[in-house]
């Protein structure tokens, strides 16, 4: 596949007086000539944001039988970022998030949050054929089944309760049990009907190595009352420790990304779909009733349109769907009418209720082999990549080093700290919705260059830890009316003091657990990132965690999913815009409730849910409306708005 869309990038780049096949000849795709101005270019369904909702999504509309374009801002991961968007341990290049750090911009919007309160970050963001799921750390979990009934019962909808929504959830796995080649004491723990369960496209396993920092904080949590989790977080509950699973391919041990799965293995000769990489969207557009007609997108500078007989699917992210919405008239009347853009639906939930997790950690040197082994070891990292080149691949390579998670309830020694107030708003929460992330990390958490190894050439290992349940929410704006400027991101990360407390007392419970006597075999030393002595008083707890402090990257409910009289919801619960007609939007901005653990496996059964939705709604559906826009190339300035 790679090699077709460089050819289709060429013949576009090179020659753009001629015609194309999309994606390359060999995809069978329809001929369009987009620079052609007197040829229409029009779809039934036009998807925008080739991520991880974004292509499911296309793919399964096209499968379907609709003619779907799916356009997206960046180009092919892999092209761009070579192995750190396949190999697994790979996962963390360029994803410092202090400012300052490298990003790669080929394949990330380099966006940087709004100044915080003691926070302010990069923010890594996928810009590429696969959206965030190339960049992203391969983590693979469901919510449990209180926050699916949650979201029910916000959207009234029932069909997004845990029993109802399980099969869009697993619709898209392709599950391979975990080998032998692990070690004995790290045993990954999957759901029983799961064994067997790979007629979905996208492949999940264990990674082929158990980094030994993961399996001595395993021991020392299972010793502090910790259960071990049953089913590997994707049975409907998160308590307990266990094993990553992950999007990976076990036969490769390559990282699995929406575009690989579902484009590479269903998307690739339907000649109903075509990609339209390297093409920024820069608004939709509407008809005199608000009905969507189309979309209008920069590509190298020209300002083109292209048509849909049906509806626009905007599928960019918690970031960029919220922005799409204001550039293109819909959102609250006041950003908009500051940036001189007309309202087409007045929205005032577009960009708002951001909800995001954060996580602060403590890093100790350790005697046992870290990622840093391949960084200062030349030995180690030749038999690394010798054991990654065998068949099958196995070794360090074949995992991410956070490959260990648990979560709980804050325990009752700490939450009796907690003022009355919050522990009255904690009791609020679900019985099995955690308030604490664990996360075992085999490098080095603190500021240094690199993603692997550490600041001086010795093993250091992390253990951090995450809200689950914050209560403070951010929101997303715009700075103009263009889509080539980054939106302000303003996460309020620790704003609601509720969740300040959380984070003082979730830290001391990081340090006791550090301080088990489990784990003293391994700690050499008392040389730690941060030093002990700054961390003796909550006021330095705090000042720390509110300095260091990074996102899980699990940002959502921008374009918030609810009920039609919420004066904050965007979207119905079959993901529709209020206020126009023909536009959905489809992905993490929708969720309605920021849900603990990883969101990536929601996100997919997400777009499982609305694709079949939208099929379905097509099965019992008249003709289709003809297009209402002339589709021509329109050489005028960026970001004119007519």
């Amino acid at each position: 596949m790679a090699a077709a869309l460089v050819q289709f990038l060429t013949l576009l780049v090179c020659v753009p007086h001629a015609s194309s096949r999309l994606l390359g000849s060999s995809f069978g795709l329809p001929i369009f000539d987009i620079f052609n101005v007197t040829t229409p270019v029009t779809f039934d369904y036009i998807v925008v944001g080739a991520g991880t909702a974004g292509i499911p999504v296309a793919v399964r509309l096209a499968e379907a039988g609709s003619t779907v374009a799916l356009i997206e801002a960046g180009s092919l991961h892999y092209l761009g970022n070579g192995n750190f968007s396949q190999v697994p341990l790979y996962a963390s290049a360029f994803q410092h998030t202090y400012p300052g750090s490298l990003i790669n911009p080929i394949v990330d919007w380099n966006l940087t949050t709004t100044p915080q309160a003691g926070l302010h970050r990069l923010y890594p963001q996928g810009k590429a054929v696969g959206g965030t799921s190339t960049r992203s750390h391969q983590a693979f979990t469901f919510a449990p089944k209180s926050s699916y009934q949650e979201w029910a019962d916000a959207v009234d909808d029932q069909s997004y309760s845990w029993k109802n929504f399980y099969p869009h959830l697993i619709k898209p796995i392709n599950f391979t049990a975990p080998s032998s080649h692990r070690f004995p004491n790290s045993t990954a723990r999957f759901p029983p009907h799961w064994r067997g369960h790979t007629s979905g496209p996208l492949r999940l396993t264990f990674g082929n190595y158990a980094w030994p920092w993961a399996s001595w904080v395993k021991k020392a949590l299972t010793g502090l009352g910790f259960e071990e989790n049953s089913d590997g977080f994707v049975g409907g509950s998160l308590h307990g420790v266990g094993y990553q699973l992950s999007t990976l391919d076990a036969t490769s041990f390559t990282k699995e990304t929406s575009d690989s799965s579902y484009l590479n293995r269903l998307g690739i000769n339907n000649e109903n779909l075509v990609v339209y990489a390297n093409a920024l969207v820069t608004r939709i557009l509407f008809d005199a009733s608000k009905t969507a007609s189309g979309v209008e997108f920069d590509y190298g500078g020209l300002l083109l349109k292209m048509a849909c007989r049906k509806e626009v699917i905007v599928s960019a992210g918690a970031f960029r769907s919220p922005q799409l919405l204001m550039l293109s008239g819909i959102g609250p009347r006041a950003i908009l009418e500051q940036h001189g853009i007309r309202v087409v639906s007045d929205l005032a939930g577009v960009g708002q209720n951001l909800g995001d997790q954060v996580c602060a950690g403590i890093s100790r040197r350790v005697s046992i082999p870290t990622t840093a082994e391949l960084q200062w070891n030349a030995d180690a990292a030749v038999q690394a990549l010798r054991e990654y080149g065998s068949s099958p691949p196995r070794g360090p390579y074949t995992t991410y080093a956070g490959d260990l998670f648990a979560f709980e309830k804050l325990p009752q020694i700490y939450r009796r700290k907690l003022p009355k107030s919050i522990r009255y708003s904690l009791d609020l929460l679900d019985a099995d919705r955690p308030e604490l992330e664990f996360v075992a990390f085999s490098a080095y958490g603190g500021p240094h260059p690199g993603f692997l190894g550490s600041p001086d050439g010795h093993n250091w290992a992390t253990l951090a830890v995450a809200l689950s349940s914050p209560f403070s929410r951010g929101n997303i704006s715009i700075t103009s009316a263009r889509a080539q400027d980054n939106p302000l991101v303003n996460p309020a990360w620790m704003t609601d003091p509720r969740d300040a407390q959380m984070a003082l007392q979730g830290f001391r419970r990081l340090q006791d657990i550090l301080n088990s006597t489990v784990l003293r075999p391994v700690l050499v030393g008392h040389e730690s990132f941060p030093p002990a002595a700054v961390l003796k008083t909550d006021a330095q707890v705090l000042e720390f965690v509110k300095k260091y402090a990074n996102p899980l990257f699990q940002a959502s409910g921008t374009a918030k999913m609810g009920r039609k009289n919420d004066p904050m919801a965007v979207i119905d619960s079959k993901a529709r815009v209020f206020g126009i007609n023909n536009v959905r939007v489809v992905d993490a901005s929708s969720l309605p409730v920021l849900l603990p653990g990883h969101i990536q496996g929601t996100i997919y059964g997400l777009a499982e849910k609305i694709a079949d939705d939208i099929i379905q709604k097509d099965k019992n559906t008249a003709k289709p409306r003809p297009y209402s826009i002339d589709v021509i190339a329109e050489q005028v300035p960026i970001g004119r708005h007519d």
